[in-house]
Parts: C-alpha cells; sequence; structure tokens
C-alpha cells in the first residue's frame, strides 16, 4: 500500500526536489485569456438556471460583474492582492491604479493582472446567480466593486500572495476555499437577506419556479470545465519547464470533474429514479471546485476521492437547502460553499507533502479548519455590512411588480429572444402549415407570440 502514497516526479528520489525555475509568463497569460471566456460558460448557468423572463437580467449581472471587476482590480484589487505590505502580511499598498508595474525577468505585473484578474471574476459570477431574480443592478454594481476589490482581494493577499495565512500554515492551491468557499459564503448571505422570490415557498402556491433551460446549465458548465484546467494550470506559473506538475494539475482536474459528474448523475438517479442534466452538470463543477485545494500536491486515485465526496456533498445540500426555504436558484450553496469545504478539508487528509496520511499528523488539517472560519468570518462580516448599506438606501431588491413581470421586460427592453414583428405575423401562422399541427406547437408556442 504504501506505493500509493508516494507522489515523486520520476524514479529517482533526487529529482523530486526541483531547482526554482524562471516564470512562463507567455503561458500565464494565455492561461488568462481563456479563463475569461469562462465567463461565457458562467452566464449560460446563470441564465439556465432562472425563469424564462429573468434571464437576460442574469446574462447581465455576469459580464457587468466582469468588467467592473478588472476596472477595481486595475484601481485597487491588485495593488491590494499583490502590492508591498510592509511587513504586515495584511494588506498591499502599493501598484495601485497601475502605479509602478514592472515586466522583468522576477516578476510581470501586466501578465499576473490578467490571470488574477479573471480569476477574481469567478467569485462575481457565482454571486450573480446567487442573486438572480431579486437584485437591482445599481446594488449589484456596488456589491461587486466591493466583493472583487476589497473582500476578495484581501483575502487574496492572505493567502495566494503568501501573506499572514499562508504563512501560518493553510495551504489553497488555486482557490478552493479563498475564490469558491468564499463565494459559496457571500452567496448564503446573499440569498437569505434578499429573502426568496415571492411566493417561491408559499403554501399552495401555483406558480412555477423550474429552471427555464437545463440546456444552457449544461453547456455552460462544459465550457466552465474547459476554462477550469487552464485557470489551474495557469496557477503553475513555469509552464512546459515543470512538466509533471502541468501535467498532474490537468490530470486531477480532470479527473475530479468527471467523477463529480458522473457520481452526481449516479446519485440523482437513485433518488429520483430519473436522469437528470443539471445534476450531472452541477456536479462536474462540484468536483473541480474541490479538486482546486490541492491538484499540484495530489495522485490521480485523490483527485478521484475529491469529485466522489463533493458530489456526494453537493446532492445532500442540493436537497437540503430548499428544505429550509433558502432560494438559490443556480444551487451557489450547495456547488461552492459545500464543495469548497470538502476540498480544503480533504487537503488536511491527502496533501502529500503535509497531509495526515502522509505521515505528518493533523497540524495541516487544524489550519485549514482555522482558514476556513477566518474566511468565513472575513466574508460574512463585510458581505453583511454590504448588503444591509444597500438595503437601508432602498436598491438591494427589485420592487413587486418588476419581480411579476420580469426583469427582462421591465428594465431590459424585452425578455432574452424577441421575436420580430410578433404580433402582425399571428394572422400569417394560420397561413401556413403550422396552423395544422397545434398539437405539435404544444407548450413551445409562446404567450407572446399571438
Amino acid at each position: 500500500m504504501s506505493h500509493l502514497f508516494r507522489h515523486n516526479e520520476g524514479a529517482n528520489p533526487a529529482l523530486s526536489i526541483p531547482s526554482p525555475q524562471p516564470k512562463d509568463y507567455d503561458w500565464v497569460l494565455i492561461s488568462g485569456f481563456i479563463v475569461i471566456l469562462t465567463q461565457v460558460g458562467f452566464a449560460f448557468i446563470g441564465a439556465g438556471s432562472v425563469r424564462y423572463k429573468n434571464a437576460q437580467s442574469v446574462v447581465i449581472k455576469v459580464f457587468l460583474g466582469l468588467f467592473l471587476t478588472i476596472l477595481i482590480w486595475w484601481l485597487f484589487g491588485y495593488g491590494f492582492s499583490f502590492g508591498d505590505d510592509f511587513q504586515t502580511k495584511f494588506l498591499g499598498g502599493t501598484k495601485l491604479g497601475g502605479s509602478k508595474w514592472e515586466a522583468t525577468q522576477y516578476g510581470n505585473d501586466y501578465t499576473n493582472f490578467v490571470f488574477r484578474a479573471a480569476g477574481a471574476a469567478f467569485g462575481i459570477a457565482i454571486l450573480a446567480g446567487a442573486s438572480a431574480e431579486r437584485m437591482t443592478f445599481l446594488g449589484w454594481s456596488v456589491l461587486t466593486l466591493v466583493y472583487s476589490g476589497f473582500i476578495y482581494a484581501g483575502l487574496t493577499h492572505w493567502t495566494l500572495a503568501a501573506g499572514w495565512l499562508s504563512s501560518l500554515g493553510f495551504k489553497d492551491f488555486s482557490g478552493a476555499g479563498v475564490v469558491f468557499f468564499a463565494a459559496g459564503a457571500a452567496g448564503l448571505i446573499l440569498t437569505v437577506i434578499l429573502k426568496p422570490r415571492k411566493t417561491r415557498f408559499d403554501n399552495g402556491a401555483t406558480l412555477e419556479f423550474s429552471r427555464h433551460s437545463p440546456l444552457y446549465i449544461g453547456f455552460g458548465s462544459l465550457l466552465v470545465f474547459a476554462g477550469w484546467l487552464f485557470y489551474n494550470g495557469g496557477v503553475v506559473a513555469q509552464g512546459s519547464q515543470t512538466q509533471y506538475s502541468q501535467g498532474l494539475v490537468a490530470v486531477n482536474t480532470l479527473i475530479a470533474g468527471a467523477t463529480g459528474g458522473f457520481v452526481s448523475f449516479v446519485i440523482r438517479y437513485f433518488q429520483y429514479e430519473t436522469t437528470n442534466l443539471v445534476a450531472l452538470s452541477r456536479g462536474v463543477v462540484s468536483g473541480l471546485v474541490a479538486v482546486s485545494a490541492a491538484a499540484d500536491d495530489m495522485k490521480p486515485w485523490t483527485a478521484f476521492i475529491y469529485g466522489f465526496v463533493a458530489a456526494l456533498f453537493y446532492s445532500i445540500l442540493a436537497k437540503a437547502t430548499p428544505s429550509v426555504h433558502i432560494d438559490d436558484p443556480a444551487e451557489v450553496i450547495p456547488v461552492y460553499l459545500g464543495s469548497g469545504f470538502i476540498g480544503i478539508f480533504l487537503s488536511g487528509f491527502f496533501d502529500t507533502k503535509a497531509g495526515a496520511f502522509y505521515g505528518f499528523g493533523f497540524k495541516l488539517l487544524g489550519y485549514q479548519l482555522l482558514g476556513l472560519l477566518i474566511i468565513f468570518a472575513w466574508v460574512v462580516f463585510f458581505t453583511i455590512l454590504t448588503l444591509l448599506a444597500l438595503k437601508g438606501f432602498g436598491v438591494l431588491r427589485i420592487d413587486d411588480e418588476t419581480e411579476r413581470v420580469g426583469i427582462d421586460k421591465s428594465q431590459c427592453l424585452g425578455e432574452a429572444v424577441v421575436f420580430a414583428n410578433q404580433v402582425d405575423e399571428a394572422p400569417l401562422l394560420k397561413q401556413t402549415e403550422l396552423a395544422n399541427l397545434p398539437s405539435q406547437l404544444g407548450s413551445g408556442y409562446r404567450s407572446g407570440f399571438k
């Protein structure tokens, strides 16, 4: 059994500790470009998770969040995250607004900004799903600026930029804790303070709250799956000069995602005796979130365990959250909060350089749990302050009439798909062969097409 726990780069033990290698900034830059495209995947997921009348508004929030995140990171977030903290290890105070950025053999702020800003947009895209169908665009914009530019930037400095939390002993490879668990925690607070959609959990409610397009969720999850390979891969900044690490990260990411999707699919079948594209898609992302905790320090069979446990945890939480009247249309809490916790927690056992199963005791597990507690407290405190301030100014939640009609019609000049001359074309419909196929039209005959 001991061979299962060995983790070497080659047959020669002397090669297991590689000498420092220069960073491959071309690889990091290309990875950043691809990671930006995952926003399309998140937009699909969000749009498919809500009712049709609000699909366009979710996509707007994803894209608006991306653009505001890039701007606030240029002005403040990047400096807070990767600027000089004057040995405090708490928050950077230089490189604000692009000031004194450098591109040398020792560091490239321009390339690093592209990759890290793209990663910062992950959290905001996730929160777009948590706020779906209920939050105003003004409130969303303020939350984006505060979360990306300060809340998340602080966490990044503590961990991904070798701040005080990582110095303490907390380990998080690409952000299972600081990116995804943190976004899940903010999503939990957001859904609670926004409260459920009108009549969502009322006794005898007749309104239908089903997701309007599981296909969108499936397509979006596949795009996110592909982009995640570049996100995790880009963290290994040495690129082609560390082929072992690059390959290992990619393999572990693939296995965890595939396992999460398959196991979630099977669990849902045994729960309801039916197949489900949404469960399959959510499971993939759950596995990706979990493996991001230590994709560089685990063997492939461990990645399978991460994906399996993440899918199991997702399936439990996805069924539990509605039962306590938490209205989470995009299932942010089960997918990100739950799977982020699982990834960081399991690292305390399976991390090859510090985990309990490799003879290092439970010290890392203690650091991991402490880190999760600190991340949760930091995110919850400032998210609550921000949302309560927005609520106090009356710009947090949309009004009742907008919610009834739909944000798309009320504030976005129409629904996501608008049929040209739809009123005038109604008489023409009767003159075509479609008029003889009423049974085939069924529920696909849109109410606005008349």
